[in-house]
Parts: structure tokens; C-alpha cells; sequence
């Protein structure tokens, strides 16, 4: 059985705090274990860093020199095959993966190395220094495995080839859960009521933006029939009550931070599953929400198009349409027999394309094409 050593400088599959980033990685792992590699997280060190100051890069690089050195020595009598890094970036460079593969004369594999437009805001680059360790490292990869065509696009201009770089769709574990909880609801909400609900961490930047997107198109139907699920947590939660407080909140059930199985439970329930979308790089939660049967109402914007297809799956908006996105919740709200046809599209859709067996089976061949050149 072939051995990977796997790594995420973010934050190790197993954080105890949740997010997309986390479920990616651990559906990885999952996958590659399925496709019959033996998989080992071989460090839980965090590179990355909220904040750009040079200190923090020279400690942050510093350390990682030390647990590099940590890893070839517990791993240089029985190596591994390939070293995966998942989702290097300026945020997060990976110091590790390139100075352990060189080392044990083996490929060195990165999923999901993106630029982001953080950084730039005044018209420079915060992030400049961070930016040039992230991508020294992604030079050295003998492969990239890329979810979106802009990753593609920049991993093509920084390498000045595609040579390495394959294409692999998100996918998440479609496995039916089983045994979950009754959610919480309240108690005058009337049954044969459409519910909406929608997810996302309650911090700020572009997640307590999405609320107010979705506050701002919900408005103008109000005298629809409808009730909406928020589920989430965070520093911006009285931010985000304020921008539904013009509302009638017998209509709104706020659950806060909710483990994982309330959330599936939440989704099971519902009708809609709604998240604008804004700037997000990929979306997992489109995922979960269309594998438990529902129809999406979002924007057309960055990688929500990757997990949810218009017109098939969801009704997809134009970034800057709000006219369109409230047009496409009110046809999602008053149109059961659509709703229900989009729905069961997308449980076909996300187990058809988007499983662990469909990337296994991806990951497999091209992971034993890359041993077999090497």
C-alpha cells in the first residue's frame, strides 16, 4: 500500500474549530483512504497568520525549519510516497512539504494552492513577503491539483505552464446521515410554511457581508409566506440580528453555533437552502445543503457555480443582481413543484459527481500516474 504524508499549514484536519477549510481537508483524507492509500497526518503545525508583520514571518518560518527537520528524521527510514500539502497560500505557506520531500527524494503534491486578492486593499501588497514564501514553495510541487479554473489560471501564470496542474471538482461525503436530532424550531411556525435556512460564521469581512446580502434581498418579500433558519456564530452576530431586525421575528429562528448533525437535521427539514455566496472561494455548505435534497438560491459569484449548476440545481444569480436574487428566492418560495424538482437534481448531482467515490477514484489514477513517472 502506497503511503502519503499529509499536511494542511492552515489548521489540521482535526482543529476543534470548524470550517470549510477543515472539511475539505478531512474529506481529503477520507478519499485518499478510499482510492486504498495509507494516509498519515504527519504535522499539525500552523502556519498560517492573521496578521502580516515580518516578525511573525520570521518566527512563523523559523519554527517550521525546526519541525521540518523534526518530520525527515521520524520519517527517513520508512518514507513516505508522496508529501500532500493542502491549500498553500500567502495566509499560509508551506515550509514543510518541499524541504521533507527534497530530502526523501519524493513528489511533492499541492491541492488547492490559491492566490487571494487579500492584501491589496491600499494599493500595495501587505502580504508581498508572505506571498514570495508561498509561492517558492509552489514552484518546487511535481504537481497541483486545482478545484477552480482562477486557481488554474494563477498556478499556469506563476509556473509558466499547466503541465502540472489537474483538475478535480469539490466533493464532500455522501454517506445519508442517520439518527439526526429533531431541530429546534419555534413553535408557532406553521408546518406547510416554506423554510429557509441558510449557514455561515457570524465573523467579520465577507461572511457578515453575505447577511446583510441576504437581509437586503428578503425584504421586498416579506408579504410572502415564509420562515427563515440562520445558523451560526460569531463576534458579528448582533451585527447581523440588526440587518434582519426590520423583520418580523416570530418568522426568524437564530440557533447560534450548532454542532454539525443539527445542522444536516436543520437541512433535512427544510425547503431552501440559501447563502449569497459572496467572494466564496468554493462553498462545501452548497454541498451539504444540496445532499439532503435542497434547491439552492445564491450568487453566480467566485466558486459557488463549481457545486451548484443554475437552472438544474438552484437558481443562481448575478453577482450585483440583487433584482434577480430576491427574483429567484420568490419563485423558490412560491413554486413548491420547482423547488422540488431542483432538489431532487441536486441530490443526484452532488452523489453522482461530488462523493468521496468519485474522487477516490480521481485522486487514485492520477496520484499512481504521478509514482509511475517518478
Amino acid at each position: 500500500m502506497k503511503k502519503i504524508a499529509f499536511y494542511a499549514p492552515i489548521k489540521p484536519p482535526d482543529h476543534p474549530i470548524p470550517s470549510g477549510d477543515r472539511l475539505i481537508a478531512r474529506n481529503l483524507i477520507s478519499a485518499l483512504t478510499i482510492a486504498g492509500f495509507e494516509v498519515e497526518l504527519v504535522s499539525r503545525f500552523i502556519a498560517y497568520s492573521k496578521r502580516e508583520a515580518e516578525e511573525i514571518l520570521i518566527q512563523r518560518k523559523s519554527n517550521a525549519l525546526v519541525e521540518a527537520q523534526k518530520i525527515i528524521a521520524s520519517l527517513k527510514n520508512s518514507p513516505p510516497d508522496i508529501w500532500i500539502t493542502y491549500h498553500p497560500y500567502c495566509k499560509a505557506p508551506d515550509w514543510l512539504g518541499p524541504l521533507v520531500s527534497k530530502a526523501l527524494s519524493i513528489p511533492y503534491v499541492t491541492i488547492e494552492a490559491v492566490r487571494t486578492g487579500q492584501g491589496f486593499e491600499d494599493g500595495g501588497d501587505r502580504w508581498a513577503k508572505w506571498r514570495a514564501e508561498a509561492q517558492a514553495g509552489i514552484r518546487s510541487a511535481s504537481l497541483h491539483l486545482a478545484f477552480k479554473s482562477t486557481d488554474r489560471a494563477y498556478l499556469t501564470e506563476l509556473l509558466g505552464t499547466d503541465n502540472t496542474i489537474k483538475d478535480i471538482p469539490p466533493f464532500i461525503d455522501t454517506t445519508p446521515p442517520i439518527n439526526l436530532p429533531s431541530p429546534s424550531r419555534p413553535a408557532n411556525w406553521n408546518p406547510i410554511t416554506p423554510v429557509l435556512v441558510t449557514t455561515g460564521m457570524m465573523r467579520p469581512g465577507k461572511k457578515v457581508k453575505n447577511f446583510e446580502i441576504l437581509a437586503e434581498a428578503l425584504t421586498p418579500l416579506q408579504d410572502l409566506d415564509w420562515n427563515l433558519t440562520l445558523i451560526g456564530g460569531g463576534p458579528e452576530e448582533p451585527a447581523v440580528k440588526k440587518f434582519f431586525a426590520h423583520f418580523d421575528q416570530s418568522r426568524l429562528n437564530f440557533t447560534g453555533a450548532i454542532p454539525h448533525d443539527e445542522v444536516l437535521a436543520h437541512m433535512e427539514t427544510a425547503d431552501i437552502f440559501t447563502w449569497p455566496g459572496w467572494k466564496e472561494p468554493i462553498g462545501m455548505v452548497y454541498l451539504e445543503a444540496q445532499m439532503m435534497g435542497l434547491p439552492v438560491a445564491a450568487l453566480n459569484s467566485m466558486g459557488v457555480p463549481l457545486t451548484v449548476y443554475h437552472e438544474r440545481t438552484g437558481l443562481l444569480a448575478e453577482e450585483n443582481n440583487m433584482l434577480h436574487f430576491t427574483v429567484n428566492l420568490e419563485t423558490l418560495i412560491t413554486d413548491k413543484s420547482r423547488r422540488q424538482q431542483l432538489g431532487a437534481a441536486a441530490h443526484e448531482s452532488v452523489n453522482r459527481h461530488h462523493s468521496l467515490i468519485a474522487a477516490s477514484s480521481q485522486l487514485k489514477e492520477i496520484l499512481n500516474n504521478l509514482l509511475a513517472s517518478n
